[in-house]
């Protein structure tokens, strides 16, 4: 018998590799049903909850409570100055509690805080609320990124964060329909105030049950047999996703604040974030300027948001058929910054929907994308922590800026809001490219140099802690 033949896999070991994909595929179709359901929705709330103070403007509120000027900027603004800076110790919470415990308490306080919004009485019981609803939801979207990977590889991964993040457009579609069925409800409170307590009544529902369905990690979890755990761990394993059982380092917190393509991730998603931002909240501003009612316009909120939930669930098949993040990025930067300059110059009410709804479209993809770029490229327990939340931190940044571009005095056009986003997406392509170019040389470099990773001569902490710098680390362009 030959050498040839000798080297060829048995019966048996194609038995086992089917046997394998059969388990992975159990795997992942537990997590999901366990995992996604549940964070998609606490997400689409979660946004709800964040952007119902434009609603309740429109229904009346800043009428009621007597606000002028630029105070209504302001309670907007007032959500993200304590949003930014809580990001970073809320996944270090994360890491200590575990996510079954610690993403339903953030959610059920933070919604209890929505609803004590009905029965604010003045501008300053607004920022006060606002303030400290930003501490508590600031660890929600990194806190979920950071999640999926303890469970999924990166090409795993992908899909999901994508999906993850079409709730938040989703919202958007829903959250002017359901705020003007609200506002119109019969009782003894306001309209506006209706809004608040019942949206805010349905978040607490989802984060209890969240709280009974999730578990922290695939090696504690209860809903896996102990093959399909097996079997998930030494995938995990193969594709150096995150192990729950190292231990929080110092060093990588330092690594992840002086790398500076950590912060080129961050500046991305800012820039994506402050064009989502500012079309959630004052969506239904720019569109009842083009000479629709105040509850009409709630409702045609809907289809640009449509638009975007539309090219959200696209980035989830991008990425599959073509894996290069930078290219996918520029490409959508690009269309946003045109449409942005054309709704900037045009008179026409009619257009400017139109490309209102366009730009809708060009801008949702970005902030899946760069946030699984991200989570594709830093490696390190702690660093993608940390760099998670960063990357969502500066989103903040985008909604503390964004409040105050959409201002009174430049209706009905409002022409500084739109070439600021147009501005900001002509940044994102700028950073893109210079992340591409850089990770293409890097990567030559280490092609070059042909450096392997001894694995043998080094302690599993010593491996995680040289992050994306190991040798044998390839970045995603």
């Amino acid at each position: 018998m030959s050498e040839k033949a000798l080297e060829l896999p048995g019966p048996e070991a194609s038995s086992d590799s089917k046997s394998e994909q059969q388990l992975i595929k159990s795997y992942l179709r537990k997590v999901d049903l366990h995992l996604l359901p549940l964070s998609f929705a606490l997400y689409f709330l979660s946004v709800i909850d964040r952007n119902n103070i434009g609603n309740a403007k429109a229904a009346g509120m800043d009428k009621q409570l007597g606000l002028h000027g630029e105070q209504f900027n302001w309670v907007i603004s007032a959500f993200f100055f304590t949003y930014i800076f809580c990001e970073v110790p809320s996944n270090i919470l994360l890491k200590r509690f575990g996510a079954r415990i610690w993403l339903p308490f953030i959610a059920v306080c933070w919604s209890l805080l929505v609803a004590c919004l009905a029965a604010a009485k003045s501008y300053g019981s607004l920022i006060a609320v606002r303030v400290l609803m930003g501490v508590f939801e600031a660890g929600y979207v990194p806190g979920f990124i950071y999640l999926t990977s303890f469970w999924y590889t990166k090409k795993q991964q992908a899909p999901r964060i994508a999906l993850f993040f079409s709730a938040g457009v989703f919202a958007g579609i829903w959250a002017g329909p359901l705020a003007a069925r609200l506002q119109s409800l019969d009782g003894e409170l306001l309209g506006y105030q209706y809004i608040f307590i019942i949206e805010a009544s349905m978040t607490v529902a989802v984060a209890i049950l969240m709280a009974l369905v999730f578990q922290n990690y695939p090696s504690t979890a209860r809903f896996l047999t102990e093959k399909e755990r097996t079997a998930a761990l030494e995938m995990l394993e193969a594709d150096r996703a995150l192990s729950p059982t190292a231990d929080y380092s110092t060093h990588q917190v330092l690594r992840a604040l002086s790398d500076w393509t950590v912060w080129g991730y961050a500046i991305i998603f800012w820039a994506a974030a402050t064009g989502g931002a500012t079309q959630a909240i004052f969506g239904p501003t720019l569109i009842a300027a083009m000479g629709y009612t105040s509850t009409r316009a709630q409702v045609l909120s809907a289809v640009p948001s449509a638009c975007g939930f539309a090219s959200q669930l696209l980035s989830m098949v991008l990425p599959r058929l073509y894996r290069r993040f930078s290219v996918w990025i520029m490409l959508f930067s690009a269309a946003a910054c045109a449409f942005y300059a054309v709704i900037a110059t045009v008179e026409d009410s009619h257009v400017r929907f139109a490309f209102l709804c366009l730009s809708n479209f060009a801008l949702s993809p970005n902030m899946p994308l760069v946030s699984l770029w991200m989570s594709n490229n830093v490696l390190g327990v702690t660093k993608k922590g940390v760099a998670s939340a960063c990357t969502v931190m500066l989103g903040g940044i985008a909604g503390l800026i964004g409040s105050h571009i959409y201002r009174d005095q430049d209706a009905p056009q409002y022409r500084f809001g739109h070439i600021f986003v147009c501005a900001c997406n002509a940044v994102i392509f700028v950073v893109a490219l210079a992340l591409n170019l850089y990770f293409r040389y890097e990567n030559r470099r280490r092609d070059r140099e042909d450096e392997s990773l001894d694995a043998a001569t080094l302690t599993p902490e010593q491996i995680d802690d040289l992050c994306d710098s190991r040798p044998d680390h390839r970045y995603t362009w």
